[in-house]
């Protein structure tokens, strides 16, 4: 009877330690299943954001300088592309883009400065309105 004891106790270990093996795996797969399920909502938003020339939620977020390094210059060029087709036929200033995008309009102020040829420049100061594909609406 003692014997049978022992090997309850043994196969009552070994059973906890394949469950615990069991668990972990499971664990595992579903972490795996998460990280490309986010992979494709990235992706949607960022055919969705293409679509509408407005930053997703995630580009959103990821605008947020406590969180993420700034975006990189290709990255500001498609998106200030994207919301001038859709947005600039009438020209938007800095201050408008930068709260398109969801970008500090000194970082597209500087942008512009790097890349002159890519956005027209039209009026001075405050006033100055920026056209895509080098020239403004009706001129």
């Amino acid at each position: 009877m003692h014997m049978r004891t022992l090997s309850t106790a043994a196969e009552i270990a070994q059973l906890t330690r394949r469950l615990e093996q069991l668990q972990e795996q499971a664990e595992e797969e579903l972490r795996r299943q998460l990280k490309e399920a986010r992979a494709v909502v990235t992706d949607l938003e960022m055919q969705l954001s293409e679509i509408t020339g407005r930053p997703s939620a995630t580009m959103i977020k990821a605008a947020d300088p406590k969180r993420w390094p700034p975006i990189t210059d290709e990255q500001l060029e498609v998106m200030i592309l994207f919301l001038m087709q859709k947005e600039g036929q009438e020209g938007l200033n800095a201050q408008t883009i930068g709260e398109r995008l969801n970008q500090d309009p000194v970082r597209i102020r500087q942008w512009i400065k790097k890349y002159p040829t890519v956005l027209k420049r039209v009026g001075a100061g405050p006033g100055t309105r920026f056209f895509a594909n080098g020239a403004p609406v009706g001129s």
